[in-house]
């Protein structure tokens, strides 16, 4: 996999991704439907945040934004197609993320992580420094695990 900047022409192209990737976790049509504007990756997205894709041969796999601001950046999109859900490509895109984010002066990164990508983030050497309420039709004890990554962590 070549991880290299994303162009804004590809904008439509990771939003569908990350509606997959979501939709990967058993989601309902109609909660997925509720997130469609909040997973929608702009063009402008693209040109105003550092935005990568992982690719292999022309096929984009998977993809991470980050919004730097000062010391603690935000990662704010780190997706993965389905078919390629366990293979490395996400261990791959959040390494390249911490290493950009780490060299461009943050401290830390923060994650306002999905319920079911949290194992991969610690895995990964996040820690969990809180959570937000987050139910959805079926799960009113939903919460969204608030993590972070600091610095030399990888």
């Amino acid at each position: 996999m070549k991880i290299r900047k994303a162009r804004a022409s590809e904008a439509e192209v990771l939003s569908a991704l990350a509606l997959q990737a979501k939709a990967h976790w058993g989601y309902s049509l109609g909660t997925l439907e509720s997130w469609k504007d909040q997973l929608r990756i702009s063009s402008a997205d693209v040109a105003s945040k550092p935005t990568y894709v992982g690719a292999i041969n022309a096929d984009i796999v998977g993809f991470y934004s980050l919004t730097p601001s000062g010391p603690v950046w935000e990662l704010d999109n780190l997706w993965v197609a389905p078919a390629f859900i366990h293979r490395g490509v996400g261990r791959k895109l959040i390494t390249h993320a911490l290493e950009l984010a780490f060299r461009g002066g943050a401290s830390s990164v923060t994650v306002d992580a999905d319920p079911n990508a949290e194992p991969f983030y610690l895995s990964c050497g996040a820690t969990r420094r809180g959570e937000v309420p987050a139910p959805i039709p079926g799960q009113p004890n939903r919460v969204r695990p608030q993590l972070v990554f600091n610095g030399g962590t990888s």
